[in-house]
């Protein structure tokens, strides 16, 4: 108990010593611990990409990207085609294109939503997207599913109505309820449901029935087409078929393997980074807490040479030390361990830069790293305090050794 007592009287007697330290370890600490938990993810991601792999095939207008590029739309009757392909089991319609009316205000503006902040003030359009109504739970642009939360979605024969689900953050934007109406090129729109993509871009989105969006943004086609094979080893086959409809100068075709390897070096690319970067930042900790705990050593030697002279041995005061080092080492862990939860699944997107981003097609589904910290982090966090503290102990307890109270004391 003595040297319990010791020790947090040393702790409190030096609070800007020690805070200074504790603050710089718990950084150091904390991105260690973030590194783990990103690097664990992205083990996971890896080792589950490659179940994901399925047998879609996408079809964009050649050099397409998002609503930007492109050879405007794919034409219907050629999209038509793909129906008799051996080996497709379902052909999925798409058309994108871009609000430009003055009744409804975009969610994704500098200042607002979603943390939405573009130089000069620049404000995002707001995106609209069509869908065959036979299509039960279609795929956002980025990747992103819809959650009706309110309303409901389209029934299979309102392919052409004038109805519409919009997104979460685009309707509270304009005050937008189930049963309001937007005029949309002259044509008043019905709002049926709202959704929750996740995403800030994926609800700032108007979602109709495909029919309505050719019809009230004169689109003759379609401007993504999304082809399922009936098997993997099919897939090539298919893509043949498809070429003889849609040359290379007219259409992009993508497979998920060529997804697949986009994603697989993305994630991969993280998994190296946190690895580096966890590396780094228990080396980082390691230097910090022993630069600490040899800095109180050097200072206190008269304290360790009197505490000698009169009978302490030299473990008591290597313990004595060494609990001050480990006090140290868990409140940085503590703290570290808490800005884990808020910071972890931002370090992932940063580390993912998901092909195609926020308007490329459905990759980022695939890509993105979904972070879930556990309490087990703080476990991670406890034994990386012990560690450092034993680490951090080694020096001392050598020095310590090397001490003669004579010596100390003759000096003073």
């Amino acid at each position: 108990m003595g040297v319990v007592r010791r020790v947090i009287r040393n702790l409190i007697r030096s609070p800007l010593r020690t805070g200074g330290i504790v603050a710089i370890l718990s950084v150091s600490i904390g991105l260690a611990l973030i590194m783990v938990t990103v690097h664990g993810a992205t083990e996971n991601q890896l080792g589950s990409i490659g179940t994901q792999i399925g047998t879609e095939i996408t079809i964009q207008p050649a050099g397409r990207f998002g609503m930007m590029g492109g050879n405007g739309t794919l034409a219907q009757e050629d999209v038509d085609k793909l129906n008799d392909i051996s080996h497709v089991v379902s052909v999925q319609e798409g058309v994108q294109t871009q609000y430009t009316g003055g009744s409804l205000e975009s969610a994704v503006e500098q200042g607002g939503q979603g943390g939405g902040s573009f130089p000069g003030g620049f404000r995002m359009g707001i995106m609209v997207m069509g869908f065959d109504t036979a299509t039960d739970n279609p795929t956002l642009t980025g990747g992103a599913q819809m959650d009706i939360t309110d309303g409901r979605y389209f029934t299979t024969d309102e392919n052409d109505a004038d109805v519409m689900i919009v997104g979460q953050a685009l309707a509270d934007k304009n005050s937008l309820t189930i049963g309001s109406t937007v005029g949309i090129n002259g044509t008043p729109v019905e709002v049926i449901g709202i959704y929750d993509s996740g995403q800030v871009f994926g609800n700032n989105m108007l979602v109709m029935p495909i029919g309505t969006v050719q019809r009230l943004f004169s689109l003759g086609g379609v401007t993504s087409v999304t082809v399922q094979a009936d098997d993997v080893n099919n897939v090539d086959a298919v893509v043949s078929s498809i070429r003889e409809i849609f040359p290379e100068s007219v259409a992009d075709v993508t497979t998920a393997q060529d997804m697949y390897q986009r994603i697989n070096s993305s994630v991969a690319s993280a998994q190296s980074t946190s690895q580096m970067a966890m590396i780094v930042a228990f080396i980082v900790a390691g230097v910090v807490i022993l630069f600490a705990v040899v800095l109180m050593v050097r200072q206190r030697v008269k304290e360790i040479g009197i505490l000698k002279a009169i009978g302490a041995s030299n473990r008591q005061i290597e313990l004595q030390l060494g609990g001050e080092a480990l006090g140290m080492s868990v409140m940085a862990a503590i703290i570290g361990a808490l800005i884990t939860y808020p910071l972890a699944q931002k370090v992932a997107n940063l580390l993912v830069a998901s092909p195609g981003g926020g308007f490329g097609g459905g990759i980022t589904r695939v890509a993105g790293i979904n972070i879930a910290v556990s309490p087990e982090v703080f476990l991670y966090a406890l034994g990386i305090a012990i560690a450092l503290a034993v680490a951090a102990s080694i020096f001392p307890a050598w020095y310590i050794s090397r001490i003669k109270p004579a010596e100390v004391l003759r000096y003073e």
